[in-house]
């Protein structure tokens, strides 16, 4: 077992139970202030800048990504695509989409996808930390 692993474990070692979020934006501020954050609440944080290397991410350390907190409008791999491709990869895995846009805008173009939740950028800690304990309970 590698440090990585060994860090992304419950207390009986059992990476199905590790909370580590994987957070993707293209904006670097958002990315070091989000990774704070999460940090601050207790989750391990593996980020992505690009569609393209949340893919790669989500790869590399899929057994220990309990959800997701991706960024809607990104250069390139956008985040309708981001979000396509990793239920692609793993129908299941709970995603908080972040946007600037309005609940109900974003909520449009993600009518009828399980596992999935809406936060309004900039969000706050307690928002955060909400809709994510939510998508964990829930998937449990």
């Amino acid at each position: 077992m590698n440090e990585d692993t060994a860090m992304n474990t419950d207390e009986n070692g059992d990476p199905s139970m590790a909370h580590t979020v994987l957070l993707i934006d293209d904006e670097e501020m958002v990315v070091e202030v989000g990774k704070a954050i999460l940090q601050r609440l207790g989750y391990d944080v593996i980020t992505a800048m690009s569609g393209e290397e949340a893919l790669e991410q989500y790869g590399q350390h899929k057994r220990t990504v309990a959800c997701a907190v991706l960024d809607l409008t990104m250069p390139g791999m956008d985040g309708r695509t981001t979000f396509t491709r990793l239920r692609e990869l793993e129908p299941q895995l709970p995603i908080i989409i972040a946007s600037g846009l309005s609940c109900g805008q974003v909520a449009d173009q993600f009518d009828g996808q399980d596992q999935i939740s809406i936060i309004q950028k900039p969000y706050q800690v307690a928002d955060l930390a909400g809709k994510i304990e939510n998508l964990l309970t829930a998937e449990s």
